[in-house]
This record gives C-alpha cells, sequence and structure tokens, in this order.
C-alpha cells in the first residue's frame, strides 16, 4: 500500500540484499496451482442437477465482451438467491473477457470450472472502465442483505497488464511494465463484499490491488495463488489490500509466487484479522528487475485484535504499526498502534529486512502535541487528533533464519505511543546481520542483534535462542535493550521467564543501549605485502563517556583490543627524550621520559605544553593528537594546534578543539584531537595541550602526542590478513563502566577487496 509518509526499516547505507539461493529455490519446488484446501470443482453436470445454478454462456472468443451476457445471469441468479440459499452462476471453461467490471449481487455465487481452466480478462483498451475498480466485485447499488454470502472460486483473475500474458503457467521473467499505458490504479482483481468467500483464484497479469478488502465483515480468503507467470506484468500495489475497519477476516492456505510484485498482505485500519498457514515465495532476481528492497512482505497498520501464525516467508518479513505515516485525514486523522496481536509459530527464511518489527508511532499536532490518548476527539477538528496506544502484542515460537538486518525488533518514536507491555519468548534467531552491523528505525539505531526492544514497562523478553554460526558472524549480540539514539525509554524489562541465551554472536549476550561511544570513522583498508593496515579517525569523545579504546574485528572474529593511549599515532612528535617539547605557561613544568610527557602544575590555572616545529603543507588537513592520564585529580583536557610562518612566527591565533567532553582520569587514558586546514602562509605547525583548572602540585600525563596528515589517527596492521579475497573489518570504540561493563559504539566498517 502506497504511503504519503512514513518509517522505513532498513540498514544504514544499506544496498540492496540478495537472499540465499536457498529462497529462490525453494520458489521453484513449492509454488503450485494444486489446491491445499479441497473442495468440489463444479462441474456442468453438477450444476444442471442444482435449480440454484445457473451456467453461464459459452465465452464469445477473440477478446469479444462477455460482460453483458455473464450480468444477465447474474441477474437472474439474483431472483432466486436467498440468504443461507444462494445461486451460483458456473463460468464454463475458456477466456471470458469483461470490458467493465462483474458486479455480483448479494448471496450470488461466481464458480468457474478450475483454477487452470477458466479465466475473466480484462478487455484490451478498456482500463478507464476499471478506475480504482476491479475485475469482479460486489454490486453497490443492490440492496445490502443482512447475512448474505458470496463465493467465488476456482477460476484466474487476469488483468491483462501485459497483453496476452499470464494465460500459461510457463516461468520466464516476468514483465517489467504493462502495455496500456494507463494509470496504474487501472484493473485490480477482486474486490470482495460483506461475508465473501474467495477460494482457488489465480490472481495475475494485474496492475492495480490484486485482492481488496475493505470496509468489510467476515471474508474469507483461502487457498489462492498469486504470481506473474507465463511472462504476466504487474503494478507495484500489494496483493491483498484494504482495511477500512474491515472486521473478521481469515487470509488461510495461500500461496505467493516468487514472481508477483509487491506486498503479499498490506491493510491499515482493522480488527480480527488472522492471516495463517500462508507460504510467501520471492525471488531474489525480482529486486534487481523492478529497483526494490524488499518484496512479499507483510504490514498490519493501524491493525489491532489479529493473529499472524503458522505461515512461512522466504524473503518476506513481518511489520506491526501504526498508521502514522499517512495524510492524517478521513480514516487516518487518528493514529492506532499494533495492539493485542499474536504473532506465532511462523518461519521467516533470508528476509530483506528485519525478520519482524512492531514500531509504535504517532505525529503532532499544529500546536505541537501529540494525540490525546485513548480518548476520541471531534473528527471534524483539525487541530487535535486520537492517540489510541498499543502493546499487549505476543511473539512467540517464531523461527527467523537470516535476516538481512535484526531477528525481532520493537522499538518507538514516542513513549505515549505504547501503555501495555509486550510478551517475546521462545522465538529462534539464526544468523541475523547478513547486511549490515547497525540498523536504522528512524526512531534510534540498533545492532544486528538477535533481538532488540528500545520502548515499554515491564515488557517479557525470555526463553529466546539467538545463534551465528556463520563464517563471517553477522550478529552482535542476543538481546538489546534500549536503542542508540532512542526516542524512547525502556524500563523493568522482565527476562526472569527462562534464560535468553546466545551462541556464537560477536560480543555477548546482551547490550544496553546507554551511554556507548560515538562510532569512529574508517577511513582505509589496504594489503602491504601479507598484512593488512587500516586506518580510523578517533571517536568523538562525549560527556561522561570516556573511549576506553578500540577494538578490531575480522569478519566477525575480535582480532585486537587497543585501549586508549597504547598505540603510536601516525606522525608521533613524542621520542624517549622529548626534545622539542616545552611548557606553555609559567604555571607548568614538563619532563619527558619513555616516550610519556609529564606535566607539573606549579600554580593554579592551566597546565599547558607545546610540541617541536612540524613541518607542514599549505592546504593540507592536519590532526593535533594527544591521550591524557592524570596522577590523581581529573580535569578537562584539549588539543590544539598553532600554525607558523617561515620565520617561525605565529600566522594564527591558538586554536584548540571546541569538544570539552574530554577529561582525563587515573583509571586509563581519554584522547583528544582537533583536525585544521593549514594556512597558505603557514609553512609549520606546533601540537599545544592544555590541562585546565589544575591546582599546584597535580601531575597530568600525556602519550600518543603527533601531528597526523589528513584526519586518522588510529591505525592497526592485521599480519594475519587473507592474502586476497575480500574481508571486511569491523572497528568499535568501547568505553570501561557502563550498565553492561562494557558498552561499545556501532562499528566502522573497512573492506578489503
Amino acid at each position: 500500500m502506497k504511503r504519503i509518509l512514513g518509517l522505513l526499516l532498513a540498514a544504514v547505507a544499506a544496498p540492496i540484499f540478495m537472499a540465499p539461493a536457498a529462497a529462490q529455490a525453494a520458489d521453484a519446488a513449492g509454488y503450485s496451482l494444486a489446491p491445499t484446501v479441497s473442495t468440489t470443482v463444479l462441474t456442468a453436470e453438477s450444476c444442471a442437477d442444482d435449480p440454484l445454478c445457473l451456467p453461464a454462456p459459452e465465452p464469445a472468443g477473440n477478446g469479444a465482451d462477455d460482460r453483458t451476457a455473464l450480468m444477465a445471469v447474474v441477474a437472474k441468479a439474483g431472483a432466486l438467491a436467498t440468504t443461507g440459499a444462494p445461486a451460483t452462476v458456473f463460468l464454463r471453461p475458456g477466456v471470458y473477457t469483461l470490458a467493465k467490471p462483474l458486479k455480483l449481487l448479494p448471496n450470488v455465487n461466481l464458480r468457474g470450472s478450475g483454477i487452470t481452466a477458466t479465466t475473466l480478462v480484462t478487455a484490451p483498451d478498456s482500463f478507464a472502465n476499471f478506475s480504482y475498480s476491479f475485475l469482479v466485485r460486489p454490486d453497490d447499488a443492490a440492496a445490502p442483505v443482512d447475512g448474505s454470502t458470496s463465493l467465488v472460486s476456482d477460476l484466474t483473475v487476469n488483468g491483462n497488464c501485459k497483453a496476452g500474458a499470464g494465460l500459461t503457467t510457463d516461468r520466464v521473467p516476468p514483465a517489467t511494465s504493462c502495455d496500456h499505458g494507463a494509470s496504474t490504479n487501472s484493473g485490480g482483481g477482486i474486490k470482495a463484499g460483506d461475508r465473501w468467500t474467495i477460494q482457488h483464484v489465480r490472481f495475475t497479469n494485474l496492475e492495480y490491488f490484486k485482492l481488496w478488502i475493505n470496509g468489510t465483515t467476515g471474508v474469507r480468503v483461502i487457498d489462492n495463488r498469486w504470481d506473474n507467470l507465463g511472462g504476466a506484468g504487474s503494478g507495484d500495489e500489494d496483493n491483498i489490500g484494504g482495511g477500512g475497519f474491515a472486521t473478521d477476516t481469515v487470509v488461510s492456505d495461500n500461496q505467493f509466487d516468487g514472481t508477483m510484485l509487491g506486498n503479499s498482505l498490506d491493510v491499515v485500519n482493522m480488527s480480527g484479522l488472522v492471516f495463517q498457514r500462508n507460504t510467501v515465495f520471492t525471488d531474489p532476481a525480482m529486486l534487481t528487475r523492478f529497483n526494490r528492497e524488499d518484496n512479499g512482505t507483510v504490514y498490519f497498520e493501524a491493525v489491532t485484535d489479529s493473529e499472524i501464525r503458522d505461515n512461512t516467508f522466504y524473503g518476506g518479513h513481518i511489520v506491526l504499526k501504526s498508521n502514522a505515516g499517512y495524510s492524517h485525514t478521513g480514516n487516518n486523522k487518528n493514529v492506532t498502534n499494533p495492539k493485542g496481536i499474536l504473532v506465532r509459530n511462523n518461519t521467516i527464511i533470508g528476509s530483506y529486512g528485519s525478520g519482524i518489527t512492531v514500531g509504535y508511532t504517532d505525529y503532532t499536532d499544529p500546536d505541537g502535541s501529540l494525540g490525546t490518548g485513548n480518548v476520541a476527539t471531534d473528527p471534524n477538528d483539525p487541530s487535535t487528533h486520537t492517540l489510541w496506544t498499543g502493546g499487549n502484542n505476543v511473539i512467540q515460537d517464531n523461527t527467523i533464519d537470516r535476516p538481512a538486518d535484526a531477528g525481532i525488533l520493537v522499538f518507538g518514536c514516542y513513549d505515549a505511543a505504547k501503555t501495555r507491555p509486550d510478551t517475546i519468548t521462545g522465538n529462534v534467531v539464526r544468523d541475523a546481520g547478513r547486511r549490515s552491523s547497525t540498523v536504522s528505525t528512524g526512531c534510534g539505531t540498533f545492532d544486528a542483534v538477535g533481538i532488540g526492544l528500545s520502548i515499554g514497562r515491564g515488557d517479557k523478553v525470555y526463553g529466546n535462542s539467538v545463534t551465528d554460526s556463520a563464517a563471517a558472524k553477522g550478529t552482535w549480540y542476543g538481546v538489546q535493550l534500549g536503542s542508540r539514539t532512542a526516542k524512547t525509554t525502556l524500563s523493568n524489562t522482565d527476562l526472569s521467564g527462562g534464560d535468553n541465551t546466545s551462541t556464537g554472536v560477536v560480543v555477548g549476550a546482551y547490550r544496553y543501549g546507554v551511554g556507548s561511544p560515538e562510532t569512529p570513522v574508517g577511513d582505509t583498508a589496504s594489503r602491504t605485502g601479507g598484512s593488512a593496515t587500516l586506518t580510523w579517525r578517533e571517536s568523538t569523545a562525549l560527556s561522561g563517556i570516556p573511549v576506553g579504546g578500540y577494538r578490531v574485528y575480522r569478519n566477525g572474529t575480535l582480532i585486537a583490543d587497543l585501549p586508549a593511549g597504547s598505540t603510536p599515532v601516525p606522525g608521533n612528535l613524542l621520542s624517549d627524550n622529548g626534545t622539542g617539547w616545552t611548557a606553555g605557561t609559567k604555571s607548568t613544568t614538563v619532563t619527558p621520559k619513555n616516550g610519556i610527557l609529564t606535566v607539573a602544575a606549579t600554580a593554579a590555572g592551566t597546565a599547558s605544553a607545546q610540541g617541536p616545529v612540524t613541518t607542514v603543507t599549505p592546504g593540507k588537513t592536519y590532526t593535533a593528537t594527544a591521550s591524557f592520564k592524570s596522577d590523581n585529580v581529573g580535569r578537562r583536557v584539549r588539543t590544539g594546534l598553532v600554525w607558523l610562518d617561515a620565520n617561525g612566527t605565529a600566522v594564527s591565533s591558538k586554536l584548540y578543539t571546541s569538544n570539552t567532553a574530554t577529561s582525563d582520569s587515573a583509571d586509563g587514558w581519554i584522547t583528544s584531537t582537533f583536525a585544521a586546514q593549514a594556512p597558505v602562509n603557514a609553512v609549520s605547525a606546533r601540537v599545544l595541550t592544555v590541562v585546565e583548572g589544575v591546582s599546584a602540585g597535580e601531575i597530568h600525563y600525556q602519550g600518543r602526542l603527533g601531528l597526523s596528515a589528513g584526519t586518522s589517527t588510529q591505525s592497526f596492521d592485521d599480519a594475519g590478513a587473507p592474502s586476497s579475497g575480500a574481508v571486511s573489518y569491523q572497528v568499535v570504540a568501547y568505553r570501561t563502566g557502563g550498565v553492561s561493563g562494557s558498552e561499545l559504539s556501532s562499528p566502522a566498517v573497512l573492506t578489503l577487496s
């Protein structure tokens, strides 16, 4: 379903993800037009024996319009039909051509001679008659009949998107566009009415929504097929769409072929919807063919009190969200968040995104306020709306294999959008993070994890299993509680119902999304002889979040732990004897020894030092670096530089980083950097350091003092790098302390090709 606005759940800077070949292979082997839920196909003989069954004429053939003749039979059937005793229009084998929609009266069935025997096709050059309409639909002019039922079964609806295509089931590439040039809102398949059953129907070659269920009650969608076999074409509208506060809908035992285009189901504003025992096949070649990042996904938007259970998805996945991303009018003026939905016993294989996501959102009114929580508001008042809050969803016993991003994510943009706890239990996630090590939700960033949760009070997360068995590991943590840069809060999460287990993940079982350092910026990865050299920029210091160092992973395996201050900086200026380093003010003395500069304060104020004169090239960027550690009392520390001309005269004032979040301590080193471009009249520079607010007698240490060309201030040589082939390195900054004992930044990814 097309959105005006919306939250995209995708990996950061993610390319189109190619699902495992197994997904495509399963499609070719698994999709079948043969019914799996048995009913007797109507025959001419059995119709003749039934006084409530009226046979339609033979198809006129040669593209001639059959609609007038069929509507005459529908009218006769309507005159015979009663509630509890519907009449049937029987379609013979062949292709019936419709120049206008075929409209069914209440209590009238439309039954073909079999899904491969009878076809309804849109007449060429008639698409203007199908604008926002369908081959088969209710007759809206007929008086509604309480308790009426209708059955549409055992036939194919073919929208003629690609002229003459879809009449066979040959597995050839689908058409990339429709022939007739009409609007994409012309020529849908079937629009369901109240208590309609659609069973054993093939939907193919359709430009508009394939099946539309909107504002209805009691619809049953059983054992149908969606494809673009036989060279058929397709618009990108959903295979099943609608909503409109429909109730009591069951979508069961259907199959979606890898040649279909669009979401398998996307509905907005529904309750009492059951999506069960369906199989969604996707073909990764379709993503490239139609320039899509996703296909076959199920969207429950503003859906409550419903179920998604016992389904199998190859490539597709499950999304529960609100309707806040739509234009805020009509049915979408008020916002409904996912509530009371059971997602159980689904198998999701090679999904193009995260396996299951639940998003809680709202929009702000003109005065900047959120909707009024769970209280009806005036539908004609544009200044306010209702926020129907969500929660009480259960995600249970699902199996998610090889998702592109995370296994299960529950997130929010506003705390007010969720007022009931969710339960996530008994799920199995294997080999998550096949695409990227981070996942952006628009409301905060998660790592590639088995299960992530960033909104709620008292949610239950227990008994889940997360495993990464791949050689190039992608799953960083088993469970992440709290996303990075989250817009919502999380508290009192209940982990006591049974252990969550994590096996083979990169870092550990849990990650807490608070107090983590900024991500370092990866610059280069290159092979040098038998090793690889990596360079990256320091993680930007944050207040109260000291960077304890960096860890380097090769294909998800830890190969180096580099505590702050432990590695030389490119362009190191501190020799063992400290030649050229002098005290900057009268309140300081400096003593170099063994590569460390001891800075002693002789009076209260600022203790400073300056390095030796270093040649620079005008116009180039240079980065001054210094790591600091205190003897006892921690103070704010900063790094800077001064540019000099050929005479050694300063051509600029002393320049220091404006980042004041760096404070040294006795527990470990902290690094401060400052980058600037050398002016045209600069031929050299000095590195400057300051320790602010010292008292007389304080001792502070400085190391890794350097002036680097460019912005990279960290490097690592991997002597064990493979001599050829692609290698992925992940570099993270870490802090000591924090909720989990060692909070990691998101990874910077460096790749050797």
